[in-house]
């Protein structure tokens, strides 16, 4: 069926994760110091890192699985105007 599965044992790096979680992180941290806050209250946090992942699963990714369509439409066949 051409699925490759990838299996990881516990303290194995997965360099793509890794890299997809700095990503996240980094654009979560430029939303998070546009705001004129001193301390965040823990709702604001997670809706900042949804809607950080709401974006980016917006588009298609260079590698991803089809090369025009987001992970946002296969998955929920709805797409952004």
């Amino acid at each position: 069926m051409g699925i490759i599965l990838n299996v990881t044992s516990r303290d194995e790096h997965v360099p793509e994760i890794e890299r997809f979680i700095r990503t996240v992180k980094e654009r979560v941290w430029a939303i998070v110091n546009t705001l004129p806050f001193e301390q965040y209250p823990n709702r604001l946090i997670v809706e900042t890192v949804y809607n950080t992942l709401f974006w980016l699963n917006c588009f298609p990714h260079k590698d991803g699985i089809h090369p025009t369509l987001s992970p946002r439409t296969i998955i929920t066949r709805s797409t952004i105007d």
